[in-house]
């Protein structure tokens, strides 16, 4: 009996099926398999103790996720329903303005489904991570001899330094020009550099005390504190049983719940403090300015530093408006009398000695710190704890994401900047506020460069954004990894009062050495004056027809109020 070809090959088919049939089963398993531990890496928590290679795969697994939820969601996108699948995944929501939801959602969703924006998210969610579960156990003081941070993050934050540092050295950058330089070279040479940071600070500080005391101003050096629940250990040992832990705190007089889990909450509480105080000074016509510095206690939870000029005759009104602010949050609890806010007058000529050490410890230990050591908070006074401890307090301020150091009141330091990239060639043909300002910016052989005179040149402190010279900007859009964007960049200065005369800053465009075409070799300059720049946009319109400082939770009430109210009928369209 005789099979066709077609009969063979029919045959034997059937006698392959169960086979294939298993290697099919097999792969749909493998595959879903896969899956599922694609979903359990996207979805895993980040605790601190994972390596930078842990961190790496789940960002990839986290922007795959969030690229498969937009791709398959029914409905529009919006900014609301991706900052919530962010927050699930220990991201940090977007922040928008009103009205610019649409503009910028296109931006938000690349960012979302990029992995190197995601591994950005979850280095900063391992440090606080760690850093927070340190701080419930009590790892985080002067006994554990791990003040400020641990020991974990400070390596974390080194490994990443050298990282970096290596990565600059190897790098070269090449102007239009034909230029060459090493880029950690050109970033020592920026206020990225430790020793120039701290410089330009001790300037502006002098500076500033002699424009003060030319007008027979007075100074008061403060030390603004934290409630005793924002502090999760005693100096000498122990947990304080006052630290809330992370729970609501009732009895928080006027202000309502708060969660002081964290010092960045201790920081947002100083913060709120410090604006209703402003709000009132502004009310009965108190005019200050001056510097703030916020430091650590030894258990991270942060504490101020304030350096104000006042008149004479408004500073026993000064001192008791922000005590009185200071003091309106649980004023009963031990020791808030005497240690919440305390004040001092300074000496005529002793602001600089007043903060210098302040500023040193919290940029290179350079001066006090070698002879004093750091101080902390301790019964009342500053004393010392702990030898050269700068890094540790960049570390903690960086992990928390608190601003050290900020001015008060003062004229823009970017104009200062902006303007000591400004040739004398150029400045000579401007007009006479912005050759004022110049020559204060400029230092020559036999003359320093001088905050007071600069002050001088854009009219004073206290006044607000009525500066008389303002920094340039080129509109120009920039093609990014996320899109195009309106990204602002100084590139000159102007005279407020005469806005059509501007000078150009000296600066070059600097590329990757080898990677400038030939016809892009052309200077900065050359396109920029074919089109005048624009300046820099004024700050947005409030949200609000009020002062918002010292009304009950302030325009956040207001928008959490509606959301609630809105929360309670339908859902939107877009939603």
């Amino acid at each position: 009996m005789t099979y066709s070809a077609e009969t063979l090959a029919w045959a034997r088919a059937q006698a392959d099926a169960p086979y294939y049939e298993a290697v099919r089963q097999g792969q749909a398993h493998d595959a879903l398999r896969a899956a599922g531990e694609r979903i359990d890496t996207a979805t895993a928590r980040i605790d601190g103790s994972e390596p930078d290679a842990r961190l790496r795969e789940v960002a990839q697994a986290r922007a795959d996720a969030i690229y498969a939820l937009v791709r398959d969601y029914p409905r529009a996108i919006t900014v609301a329903w991706l900052n919530k699948q962010l927050e699930l995944l220990q991201a940090r929501p977007f922040v928008c303005k009103p009205g610019h939801e649409a503009d910028k959602l296109p931006g938000m969703v690349k960012r979302a489904c990029c992995r190197l924006w995601w591994r950005r998210q979850l280095r900063r969610a391992a440090v606080l991570s760690r850093e927070t579960a340190a701080m419930h156990a009590g790892e985080v003081c002067a006994r554990r001899r791990q003040p400020y941070v641990t020991n974990d993050t400070l390596r974390r934050y080194e490994l990443a330094d050298r990282s970096n540092r290596a990565m600059l050295e190897a790098t070269e950058l090449e102007s239009a020009d034909g230029e060459t330089i090493n880029l950690l070279q050109a970033i020592e040479a920026s206020t990225a550099n430790k020793g120039i940071r701290r410089a330009e600070l001790m300037t502006r500080i002098r500076g500033a005390e002699e424009w003060a005391e030319a007008r027979g101003m007075v100074g008061l050096f403060t030390t603004n504190t934290a409630p005793s629940r924002f502090h999760p250990q005693h100096f000498k040992g122990g947990a304080n049983h006052r630290h809330t832990g992370g729970e609501s705190s009732p009895g928080a007089g006027n202000y309502g719940p708060v969660r002081p889990n964290t010092p960045k909450d201790a920081q947002a509480w100083l913060c709120t403090t410090w604006a209703r105080a402003r709000a009132a000074l502004q009310r009965q016509g108190l005019r200050v300015f001056g510097y703030r510095v916020a430091e650590p206690h030894h258990d991270a939870c942060p504490h101020w530093h304030m350096l104000l000029w006042c008149d004479p005759a408004q500073l026993d009104a000064l001192r008791a408006t922000i005590r009185a602010y200071w003091l309106a949050d649980h004023p009963d609890e031990p020791g808030a009398t005497e240690h919440r806010f305390k004040a001092k007058p300074l000496d005529k000529g002793g602001a600089v000695s007043y903060v210098a050490k302040y500023i040193s410890k919290g940029i290179d230990d350079t001066g006090a710190i070698g002879a004093e050591g750091h101080t902390d908070e301790r019964g009342g006074e500053q004393s010392d704890m702990f030898d050269g401890t700068a890094n540790r307090v960049q570390r903690w301020a960086a992990a928390w994401g608190i601003r050290q150091f900020q001015a008060i009141g003062q004229p823009p330091v970017t104009v200062w900047r902006e303007l000591r990239r400004v040739s004398e060639l150029a400045a000579q043909g401007a007009t006479p506020c912005v050759q004022a300002a110049h020559a204060a910016v400029s230092k020559t052989s036999g003359r320093r460069a001088c905050w007071r005179a600069y002050m001088d040149a854009q009219g004073g402190a206290m006044m607000g954004r009525d500066y008389r010279v303002r920094v340039i900007d080129d509109g120009e859009p920039q093609e990014g990894r996320y899109g195009v964007e309106q990204r602002y960049r100084p590139v000159g200065v102007y005279d407020a009062a005469r806005p059509s005369e501007w000078i150009l800053s000296d600066r070059k465009q600097w590329k990757p050495r080898g990677t400038w075409a030939p016809a892009e070799r052309v200077e900065l300059r050359g396109p920029l004056l074919q089109e005048r720049p624009i300046a820099r946009p004024q700050a947005a319109q409030p949200w609000t027809r009020v002062i918002n400082c010292t009304r009950r939770g302030g325009a956040a009430y207001l928008m959490n109020s509606g959301i609630a109210a809105l929360s309670k009928g339908k859902e939107s369209p877009g939603g």
